[in-house]
Formats: structure tokens, C-alpha cells, sequence
């Protein structure tokens, strides 16, 4: 179904939709207003009384445990009166002061225990058997806090007791020392406060069961809960409104949450039991609190609903077809809008890769013409009298200027012989950032937002280089009034896996959305004739997707321009750098070299080179008979072949084979690109891609040979 006609029935079904809901507003405007109105104020006044009475309950269960931690106080500081003087040994003897414990709790139900434990963590004397029987805490948590440190009057975890065999949390202070609060650690005071004493208490405060009620160390921990959730150790999330609430220094409020044993949601009150680091809660279910709302509100509905009914369900049943109409209409639009876009895009994707495609084939060829050239023009040299050098020059700049461009080419068809390195992306970019700086205007300002934690990418580095310095001129270019450019790093995950994202991001003019489609593709630009050639954008393209990635560009008129290029993390460590011995010297004797090249030109200028640099050389026209030569006579020490070869055996093949038949040889292999993979080649291969001068191909040689010296 063509797109415009969507378009139009979709307009025509949004058209009695509005219709038919004006008709139903205008039925129902008035007492729908009156009744939200009387239905909101109503849950606001019950939600105002349910807080109150919130507020009270708290109240009255702060003042309890008030009294109850004043107490535990004060028996600490009557067991440290007590003890004074008396050394451990004394203590562990006297029954004196076991029938002092004793007595000093028997009024004190919410007491279980109370005690004094030695430094090592041994308790010396309680009021539950004497002697006491070798019970040793050191492996508690508050032990463990008061020997660090003097914490004061501290308050544990809910525990079981290992005498008492009872739920209870301890409170401790520290044994005054000798020497004051500066002398050393000399033991804990304890006293157990039972928490069926306290649910015994929270039991006749609450008058339904589902209220609940709980005392909540400041760290999270659930001390006490009614209704009891047994031997559970419970605590509150990081994130609870509640631990929000104690680090902002609230000591009071009321707050909603969702239980997380019953998973009912509640409005709660809390408050701080002021000094202690405790705060009481009590929470009741928001049900309850509507189901009285609900209760008044259906009694008002039932003196206005049924007048509106009729009209209602009529105008309701037609307003409901209208829209379902509507929403079929509108999928299918979007279907349609859907399928439209990712026609486009394939598209785009199709002739992006038949540009790529083009533009590899004949940068490899003019790679080859490029490698006879400058080999030649290099051999050449050296039979020239030195005044007739200098006319070289020109011809030497228009061929780098050449291998520049064949370079950006492959680049963006991503067919470029790479040399992939596991690099982090951060420490890559800030070693750029001088280069940068050097490569803006005075009146362009450089942001950086890198993140400190490591992120590996595996990619050339030079390419990588290259690529951001291109982004960096362009954003530079696309301010000529001065602007700001923004250098990110982020991960980003996907289901196929972590992303390593990096944007580029300029203040300029930015692009109309028919511009930056075309943004990627080789020689489109924008810029003045002369000014640039239209291929960084499309390098930076090629880049990424040559890596295992991808480029986007999102762009509008006076909203500057954004470049993100994504990037697989890789799991692998960065290889560190193998330092060159300086002090290495070159192969003694002669050595013999059998180059592999199809293209006639090519061979002949590399042998010329290499027999002028002092090798032997073989020559094979392609890889298969390379392999007929080896079978005959393998007493080569390198093989230099191409990559890119005819009859069905590649330069890849054939060092694959040679590492498998003759691991003793070296391959160096000679390309402007390859569209085979090179993993699993072994070290004893290496890359040197077109074009290249004899001098640097013998160099390459040798640095090849004396690696397999010192292996």
C-alpha cells in the first residue's frame, strides 16, 4: 500500500478519534471533574491521617528504645565501676562478681547477658554460669571494631548467642584502661539485648498484622523485625530511601517502599534513636490505607456513575474502535516508513561496498605500478652523476604523493595491509593530544573526556592516528569563527559484545541530512576546489570497519557535527615493545632469498635491488611454483612473496606451508592490502606492504634474519 495513502487514512482515523473524544469529554466534563476532585482531596486527607498516625507510633517507639539503650548504658558503666581494679585473672575467679551480674540484670527482661571479655576475645565472667565455660568472641564484629579502635558505645549485628543460643544484639563499650582512654585496649563490656523482648513489645503496639516494625542499624542491618523474620540476617539495599535518608543527617520523616520479605508496599516513619547510631521504623500497607479511601469513594459513585453510564458505553465502544483502527493504521505507517528506511540504507551499504571494492582493485594495481616505479627510479639513482640526483625529486614527490592517495584509498575499502596492535584507547589519544593542539586555531578550544580505567582496542595504531587527526582538521575546518572540539571515550554494550565508542565532537556549522549521507564516500566534499580531496572521511570509515567496527556520523544545520566510531573491546593485554639490539650485526655470509612475484614488473626491479644489495636471489612467478622449487632445493634462508597470487595458492598459503614443511625459513610477505586473515601465522612471518624501495625491503630482510638469530 503506497506510503501517501497510509498517510492519509492515518489522518482520517486521528480525525474521528478527536471527534468522538471531544463527545466523550463533553458527556462526562463536569461530574468527572467534580468527582476526581472529591476523590483526590479525600486520598490526600486519608494519606495526611495515616502519616499522623505514623508519626505518633514512632514517637512512641522511639522513647522505648530510648529507654532501653539508657539503661543498657547504665549497666555497662555499673560493670565497668565494678571491675575497676581487678585484673582478668581476679575476674575470671570472682563469684562475688558473677552474683553482682546476676543480680544486676534480674529486673531486666530486655537484658539477656551481660559480660566481660577479655583482650583475647575470651569471656572471663557473665551472669549466666560460673565458672564460665570457654567461650571465645574474638571473631566478632564488635570485638573485632572495639579492639581496632574505641567505637564508643557500639551496636552489633543481630546474632545468635553461642552460650545463650538466643536472637539478640550485642552492645559493647570498651574497658577503661589503665591508662585512660589513650592506654592500651583492655577488654569489652557486654550486655545482650533479646529481640524476642522487643517483638514481645512491637506485638501490642501494632494492631494488624500486616503493619510492621523495625529496628535498622545505620549501616543497613535489620536488627529487629515485626513480624519476625526468624534467624535471617536482613538488610537494606545501598540505594534504600532510608540509608538516603540517614546520609543526608535526617533523623526523622516518612517515606513509601516496597517490603522485601512480603514485597507489599508500605508508608513508613522513621526515626533516630539520638545518640545511637539506631533508628526505629514503622511501616503500614498502603492498602489499607486506600481501602478506606476506596470504601468513601465508591459511595459517591454510586449516586453519580450510573447517569453517565449509558452515554458512556456507547461513545466508549465506538472511541474504542476508532482507535484500534487508528493503531493499525499507524503500524502500518510505521511498517511501511520502517522498511523504507532500511531500503535506503541498504542501499547506501551496497554502493558504499562497490566503491570500496572499485576503489581497492585499482589501488592494488596502482600499488604494483607504484613499487616498479619508485624501485626503479631508486636503482636509477645510483648510476646518475650527483648533479643529475636532484632532477629525481620531483618525480620522487609526485610518487610518495601517489602512495599517499593509493594509501586513504585502500584505507576506506578497507583492503590496507595493517599491522594490528592491542593498544588502550585512552593512552593512545593523550599521546596525540601535543600533535592536536598543534593542528587547531587559537580561537578553537580542545575538551578532553577519557576515562581513566583501561580500554583495549585491537587496531594499527597509525591508521588509528590518522583517522582522528582527519576528524580533528575536519571539525577544525567546519569552524572558521573559532568553536570548541570534544574528544570522548566510552564503553558501550551491546549484544554482540563491549564497544569501545569514540566521538569527535564540533560546535560548527554542521551538515544538511542530504550531505551527511553522502559524508563517507571517497572524493565527496564540500570544500573549495583545491582545499581537500574527499577522502578523510572515507579513510575514517574504512578504518573502523576494517577493524571490526563502525562509523556514524549525526549532523544538522547549526547544531555542529558529532563522528562516533565504534570499535570492538578486546580481551586480550597490550604485547609490550621489543627493544632493538643496537649492538646486533648483520647475517655473516651469503643469503639466499627466492621472491615470489606475478607481476613481471615488480620482480624484475625487486632482484635487480636485492642482487645490488648483495643476496642470491631466486625467482618464482607465482606460488605454486614456489612450492616446486622448495621440493628441490629448500636451502633458502628468506621467502619474499606477494600476497595477492594466481592458481590457487596465495602468498598466505604459501607461508602457511612453508612454516608447516620448512619452519627453519623466514617469509616476508610483500602487499598493498590483503583480503585473507594472517591469524595463524606464527612469528615467523612478517608484513611489508607496497609500495616500498629496495633499500627498505633488504632492511626488512635483514631486521628479519637477525630476529632468527636471536630466537
Amino acid at each position: 500500500m503506497p506510503l501517501r495513502y497510509l498517510d492519509a487514512l492515518a489522518t482520517e482515523s486521528a480525525g474521528m478519534v478527536r471527534l468522538l473524544r471531544i463527545l466523550l469529554v463533553a458527556a462526562i466534563l463536569v461530574p468527572a471533574l467534580l468527582f476526581t476532585a472529591i476523590a483526590w482531596h479525600d486520598y490526600h486527607e486519608a494519606e495526611a491521617e495515616a502519616e499522623r498516625n505514623i508519626r505518633k507510633t514512632v514517637l512512641i517507639l522511639h522513647e522505648h528504645m530510648q529507654k532501653v539503650f539508657d539503661t543498657v548504658e547504665q549497666v555497662l558503666d555499673r560493670l565497668d565501676e565494678r571491675s575497676a581494679g581487678m585484673s582478668w585473672d581476679e575476674i575470671g575467679r570472682s563469684d562475688d562478681l558473677h552474683g553482682y551480674l546476676r543480680t544486676l540484670i534480674e529486673e531486666l527482661p530486655q537484658i539477656g547477658v551481660v559480660g566481660l571479655i577479655d583482650p583475647n576475645g575470651a569471656v572471663r565472667n557473665d551472669n549466666r554460669l560460673f565458672p564460665t565455660s570457654s567461650i571465645n568472641v574474638g571473631d566478632r564484629e564488635y570485638f573485632r571494631t572495639q579492639a581496632a579502635a574505641d567505637a564508643g558505645i557500639f551496636v552489633s549485628e543481630a546474632i545468635t548467642g553461642r552460650g545463650s543460643g538466643k536472637r539478640q544484639f550485642n552492645v559493647t563499650r570498651r574497658r577503661t584502661a589503665a591508662g585512660g582512654p589513650e592506654g592500651p585496649f583492655n577488654g569489652v563490656l557486654l550486655t545482650a539485648v533479646l529481640t524476642d523482648y522487643l517483638v514481645d513489645f512491637y506485638q501490642l503496639v501494632v494492631s494488624d498484622p500486616k503493619e510492621s516494625i523495625s529496628l535498622v542499624r545505620q549501616d543497613g542491618s535489620v536488627l529487629v523485625r515485626f513480624p519476625s523474620m526468624g534467624d535471617r540476617q536482613a538488610r537494606h539495599a545501598a540505594d534504600s530511601i532510608l540509608l538516603s535518608a540517614m546520609a543526608t543527617g535526617r533523623t526523622e520523616g516518612v517515606f513509601r517502599s516496597r517490603g522485601r520479605m512480603d514485597g507489599m508496599p508500605r508508608l513508613n516513619g522513621f526515626m533516630h534513636v539520638t545518640p545511637y547510631p539506631i533508628y526505629v521504623t514503622y511501616g503500614i500497607p498502603i492498602s489499607e490505607i486506600r481501602a478506606g479511601w476506596a470504601r468513601n469513594i465508591l459511595l459517591y459513585a454510586s449516586f453519580a456513575v450510573p447517569a453517565m453510564l449509558a452515554l458512556v458505553g456507547i461513545t466508549l465502544l465506538a472511541l474504542r474502535r476508532a482507535q484500534s483502527e487508528m493503531r493499525a493504521v499507524r503500524r502500518w505507517t510505521e511498517e511501511a516508513r520502517a522498511r523504507e528506511s532500511l531500503e535506503n540504507t541498504l542501499r547506501q551499504s551496497q554502493k558504499l561496498e562497490a566503491l570500496g571494492q572499485l576503489t581497492g582493485g585499482v589501488a592494488h594495481d596502482f600499488n604494483n605500478l607504484l613499487t616498479a616505479a619508485l624501485t626503479n627510479l631508486h636503482l636509477m639513482e645510483r648510476h646518475l652523476p650527483a648533479e643529475g640526483t636532484r632532477y629525481l625529486d620531483g618525480t620522487r614527490t609526485a610518487l610518495e604523493r601517489a602512495r599517499t592517495l593509493t594509501g586513504q584509498l585502500l584505507a576506506f575499502s578497507r583492503q590496507e595491509a595493517v599491522d594490528p596492535k592491542v593498544i588502550d584507547l585512552g593512552d593512545a589519544l593523550r599521546a596525540m593530544a601535543d600533535l592536536l593542539e598543534r593542528s587547531i586555531r587559537a580561537d578553537i578550544a580542545l575538551d578532553w573526556a577519557l576515562s581513566s580505567a583501561p580500554l583495549r582496542v585491537e587496531v594499527d595504531p597509525v591508521q588509528l592516528e590518522l583517522a582522528v587527526l582527519n576528524l580533528v582538521v575536519n571539525a577544525r575546518d567546519a569552524m572558521p569563527s573559532g568553536g570548541r572540539i570534544r574528544i570522548a571515550v566510552r564503553q558501550e554494550e551491546t549484544p554482540d559484545g563491549p564497544l569501545a565508542v569514540l566521538e569527535i565532537t564540533d560546535t560548527g556549522g554542521g551538515m544538511p541530512p542530504e550531505v551527511a549521507a553522502r559524508a563517507f564516500e571517497p572524493f565527496f566534499t564540500t570544500k573549495p576546489h583545491g582545499k581537500g580531496t574527499g577522502l578523510g572521511l572515507s579513510m575514517v570509515y574504512g578504518f573502523a570497519r576494517q577493524s571490526g567496527g563502525n562509523a556514524t556520523i549525526s549532523s544538522a544545520p547549526r547544531r555542529g557535527t558529532v563522528v562516533r566510531v565504534s570499535l570492538p573491546v578486546s580481551g586480550r593485554a597490550p604485547e609490550p615493545e621489543a627493544m632493538p639490539d643496537a649492538a646486533e650485526s648483520a647475517p655473516s655470509g651469503p643469503v639466499r632469498l627466492l621472491v615470489v612475484e606475478d607481476n613481471a614488473l615488480v620482480l624484475m626491479a625487486t632482484v635487480e635491488g636485492l642482487t645490488q644489495e648483495g643476496f642470491e636471489v631466486e625467482t618464482a612467478d607465482h606460488g605454486a611454483a614456489a612450492l616446486e622449487i622448495l621440493e628441490q632445493d629448500a636451502a633458502f634462508d628468506v621467502i619474499v612473496t606477494d600476497v595477492v597470487m594466481p592458481y590457487g595458492v596465495s602468498g598466505i598459503d604459501l607461508a602457511r606451508r612453508v612454516q608447516e614443511r620448512w619452519p627453519g625459513i623466514r617469509v616476508l610477505l610483500i602487499s598493498g592490502y590483503s583480503p585473507e586473515s594472517l591469524s595463524g601465522l606464527k612469528a615467523d612471518a612478517a608484513v611489508l606492504p607496497k609500495p616500498f624501495t629496495p633499500d627498505q625491503l633488504a632492511a626488512r630482510v635483514r631486521a628479519l634474519l637477525r630476529t632468527a638469530k636471536t630466537a
